[in-house]
């Protein structure tokens, strides 16, 4: 490294990509590893191919894992190499080519496996888990527990629900090594759901956002938000019966609105989808087959507690 470079390179946070560019051009041969235990500074400063300046840099500014105090540094090899796997995943839009949100077509993010057209949950955390549920078994994480626990806490900020039913439930958390590609995951629930929307009302419609990529964060939330801004769209989404036709609207819906074709709305007013009888009837059972089972836990008689045997 030239000394111009070692003077231009200030540590803060845009720093830690050219570190890893540096890291990953310099290609060094991690079969070759160093003896197990701790490292000494020069020989960490081998291990990464850097000058033991830019490395001195780094591990004074908090930015390198090691033990001891200062001019006493030593570090571990495997907190090392978890530092650097830590930083290439954080820092991966970097390295990789992020396409524009915009012009990004909805179906590569939605597929047709991404829809349920029928959601079982029937609380808010269930209705993440289910959602992520759907995107875990489709591959798009490899960490379910996490990204439900990031949706989960963003949710408890304030709530992704909006007026007129429909939810975009997401998470900006910086791991994104677990999300595997960016996903739309669309559930639509027939009762629908309490989730805190403004007007009170209850969340028929839920869009799990696992983007990925920042770039693509706004960008596609916008889309989704345009598209649906239609209450007579939102209407005839809860109404579709198959998971091709309400993925087929909702395509159609972004392509007007991302060509400016959209129409505008029609002024406030209550609309309500007319199902067809298949989907009426399904709910109707669902609601009889609930009702029947607390009539009949309430009138189940309580099993006494067992008396503790004497001894």
């Amino acid at each position: 490294m030239q000394q111009a470079e070692i003077d231009a390179f200030q540590f803060v946070g845009q720093d830690i990509p050219w570190l890893l560019n540096h890291w990953a051009a310099a290609a060094p041969d991690r079969t070759k590893k160093p003896e197990e235990g701790l490292l000494t500074l020069p020989e960490l400063a081998a291990y990464l191919h850097l000058d033991e300046k830019t490395v001195y840099k780094l591990v004074s500014t908090g930015k390198l894992p090691s033990v001891g105090g200062e001019r006493q540094w030593q570090f571990r090899k495997k907190d090392v190499d978890v530092w650097l796997e830590r930083e290439l995943l954080g820092e991966e839009e970097h390295f990789t080519e992020v396409p524009d949100g915009m012009k990004l077509p909805l179906e590569d993010l939605l597929p047709d496996s991404a829809i349920i057209i029928d959601l079982k949950a029937r609380t808010s955390v269930a209705v993440i888990e289910e959602l992520a549920a759907r995107a875990y078994a489709n591959g798009w994480l490899t960490d379910k527990p996490w990204f439900v626990g990031q949706v989960v806490e963003r949710e408890s900020l304030a709530s992704t629900a909006m007026e007129g039913g429909v939810a975009f439930l997401h998470t900006r958390a910086k791991d994104k090594g677990k999300i595997v590609r960016p996903f739309l995951v669309c559930g639509r629930s027939w009762e629908g759901i309490q989730f805190g929307a403004p007007d009170g009302r209850n969340t028929f419609l839920y869009f799990l956002m696992g983007l990925k990529y920042d770039k693509l964060h706004l960008p596609i939330l916008g889309r989704l938000a345009r598209a649906l801004r239609n209450p007579q769209t939102i209407a005839k989404l809860r109404a579709m019966s198959s998971p091709d036709k309400l993925r087929a609207l909702l395509l159609r819906e972004d392509e007007l609105a991302r060509t400016g074709m959209l129409p505008e709305p029609p002024p406030p007013g209550e609309f309500k989808p007319k199902l067809d009888k298949t989907l009426r009837l399904r709910a109707i059972r669902r609601i009889d087959s609930a009702q029947k089972a607390e009539v009949e836990a309430a009138a189940a008689p309580k099993k006494k507690p067992r008396a503790k045997k004497k001894s």
